[in-house]
């Protein structure tokens, strides 16, 4: 690439870029259809002048109501180059909570694909289909398109949320053009095919997609939920897929039961939780070949802040996996009563640099209290305050200490307790406790323990209750009643007498 860095432009000139330079290459596949870079990029300016029509303008936020595909790929580089910020609404989510996050946005128009179309319906809220976008934007006319800054707001994230709701992280163009310039965290190597399994509302989404896109790959659409081991294995003989994305939790699940279907590939990148060092050994000694990552960052820094490089000698580490290295614009600071400690010392992780988010979507407080200065050395630097314990060694590598507050990731999802009660205390208990608890396979899962609601609902029917309200990765895999709740000597609830009641063990 010549001129500025990736990192100084927009998501869509970088494309722009790249599709000159490879306009016959396939950028986005399915099993059954290709589309080129030139394809791609003439598909979106199309759409780009019916969205500046239709009201799209710099500063706007359009959501988009769809699956994977290579469609939505277009859909988003033409909101992109309108001047607009997309935020991806995924539609397997309860109506409601889909109809909330909409109206917070107050779109200039709603995008959906027909199954997302079909979603809508059901809350009768007017929208676009991709369909009738497509149709529309052949006749629209040319138009010079807008100018937008690399620290414009790109795409909004969402993320559970402390006071009871999900918050949307407003994530700029920066953030992720850091990520894939030709210098950047990793190098995918010649004509990289990543395989796009990631689900659309999450910030691996942009390293699937992007990551391909900004860096002359391809990225190969999964179509369905769950990515399972022989999807995997005909994307590697079938289309040469050759990079894959994985949370630790599936990754354990694949390495324990069909390791093979990852033979092939370049390189496996994990992220979202601490990966297991056994499999991860046991992925090296089985396919020294393949580069195996670790990546660690909040949405608020977009994708990944540190990566590391996984070896052998890692697996046999007592202090567990690596975080890794920050990534290029990235600032990393381990920090106590808002000073840097000293090198092996634990304390609060916080990052700066060009990849943090911008706060979060109507919520000044909240973004107040996240992004904040902290002294280092001579100056002043804004950070995130990550919420994330830890510790650098002597070569600047960041290794995960736990959590200073009750937040839980489970496959990658970054949960707030705080939510799903507030869910709970709607449908009548009055007070309700949530707790990470290992299943009989030592899998983590989410267990509810609530005082018994006034209407006297099952603990099945509590289940279905919230799944009406909550995406089913929040929804507790068990539900325990209790009519009252033990407390400790300072009124708290006693967590651990709780979960040993009930036969758990932490």
């Amino acid at each position: 690439m010549h001129g500025r860095e990736n990192s100084e432009v927009t998501i869509h000139e970088a494309f722009a870029r790249v599709a000159r330079e490879f306009p016959e290459q396939n950028a986005v596949v399915t099993a059954e259809r290709a589309v080129t870079y030139a394809e791609l990029a003439a598909e979106s300016r199309r759409i780009a002048h019916r969205l500046i029509d239709q009201g799209v303008r710099p500063g706007s936020i359009v959501p988009v109501v769809a699956r994977r595909s290579p469609d939505l790929a277009a859909v988003l580089l033409g909101i992109l180059m309108a001047g607009g910020a997309y935020g991806i609404l995924d539609m397997r989510w309860p109506v409601p909570r889909i109809t909330r996050l909409l109206h917070s946005m107050r779109p200039p128009v709603v995008l959906a694909d027909s199954a997302g179309s079909a979603r809508l319906h059901q809350s009768q809220i007017g929208h676009t289909t991709f369909e009738a976008l497509r149709q529309t934007a052949s006749s629209a006319v040319p138009v010079d398109l807008p100018q937008v800054a690399p620290d414009a707001c790109a795409t909004l994230f969402w993320t559970s949320g402390s006071t009871g709701a999900p918050k949307a992280v407003l994530s700029p163009h920066r953030a992720t053009t850091r990520l894939f310039t030709p210098n950047g965290f990793m190098d995918f190597g010649e004509r990289p095919v990543m395989i796009h399994a990631a689900a659309v509302a999450w910030d691996a989404f942009t390293l699937e997609l992007w990551g391909m896109l900004l860096s002359g790959g391809t990225a190969v659409v999964h179509e369905d939920d769950l990515l399972l081991p022989p999807a995997i294995r005909a994307y590697v003989r079938d289309l040469g897929a050759t990079h894959l994305f994985l949370t630790p939790s599936l990754f354990d699940v694949i390495a324990g039961g069909d390791i093979d279907c990852l033979s092939g590939l370049r390189a496996v990148l994990l992220g979202g939780d601490k990966p297991s060092p056994a499999n991860c050994r046991k992925l090296l000694d089985t396919y020294p070949d393949i580069e195996l990552y670790n990546g660690y960052g909040p949405v608020e820094s977009c994708v990944f802040a540190t990566v590391h490089r996984i070896t052998r000698h890692d697996t046999d580490k007592g202090s567990g996996i690596p975080a890794g290295l920050p990534v290029p614009g990235t600032e990393l600071h381990v920090i106590r009563d808002g000073a840097p400690v000293q090198r092996g010392e634990t304390g609060d992780v916080v990052i700066g640099g060009t990849g943090l988010a911008l706060g979060y979507l109507d919520a000044p407080e909240q973004t107040a209290a996240a992004f904040r200065h902290i002294t280092a050395g001579a100056d002043e630097v804004p950070v995130y305050l990550t919420g994330d314990q830890g510790w650098m060694d002597e070569s600047g590598v960041l290794y995960f200490a736990g959590r200073k507050d009750t937040q839980i990731k489970i496959s990658g999802h970054r949960i707030e307790p705080a939510e799903i009660e507030s869910a709970v205390r709607a449908l009548g208990s009055t007070r309700s406790v949530i707790l990470p608890l290992p299943d009989r396979s030592g899998a983590t899962r989410i267990v509810l323990f609530a005082e018994m609601p006034d209407e006297g609902i099952t603990e099945l029917e509590m289940r279905g209750r919230l799944r009406e309200t909550l995406p089913t990765y929040m929804v507790p895999s068990k539900v325990h009643f209790v009519s009252s709740m033990p407390l400790l000597e300072n009124t708290k609830i006693n967590k651990r007498e709780l979960s040993a009641r009930f036969g758990y063990t932490n």
